[in-house]
């Protein structure tokens, strides 16, 4: 009886083992499709950030999205256009946006509450690019500082 008990334990330590593992790694969110351009936006999370780190070369434009103090940024809209032609229009779901786009001129506009940072970017027929945005602390927007010797809070 008490081996049998012994590999019910084994048993269930294993299969414990395979969910938990299952569980805490997260797999990168399924790429979409766009105007026939296949992208994928997320990142929220350790895990969510390395498998974007690892599938960043599968994708020719890498776009980041952070606050100047260097925390990430979710949930900004983000439109990739040549001429007037928009190919891309999306909210991201954290703080990456990959996209293969073909090699040429395209503008790259992104929205973070009010305020639009826009990147004249060059895709090469060959490699990639990445492109980083960056808006002031959402707690800090709108603050004025009144003098030039003051203490920033």
């Amino acid at each position: 009886m008490s081996i049998f008990r012994a590999s019910v334990f084994s048993t269930s330590l294993l299969v414990g083992a395979i969910l938990c593992a299952s569980v805490s790694a997260q797999p990168l969110p399924a790429p979409a499709m766009q105007n026939g351009i296949r992208y994928v936006t997320g990142g929220i999370g350790e895990d969510e950030v390395k498998a974007f780190h690892s599938v960043a070369l599968k994708y020719n434009v890498r776009i980041t999205l952070s606050a100047k103090s260097g925390h990430y940024l979710s949930d900004v809209d983000v439109r990739i256009s040549t001429g007037t032609r928009s190919l891309l229009v999306v909210r991201t779901a954290g703080p990456f946006l990959f996209a293969h786009l073909p090699a040429g001129q395209y503008q790259i506009s992104a929205r973070d509450r009010h305020v639009t940072e826009t990147r004249k970017v060059v895709v090469p027929a060959r490699g990639g690019i990445d492109v980083h945005f960056s808006w002031e602390d959402p707690d800090r927007h709108d603050v004025m500082q009144l003098c030039t010797g003051c203490r920033t809070p």
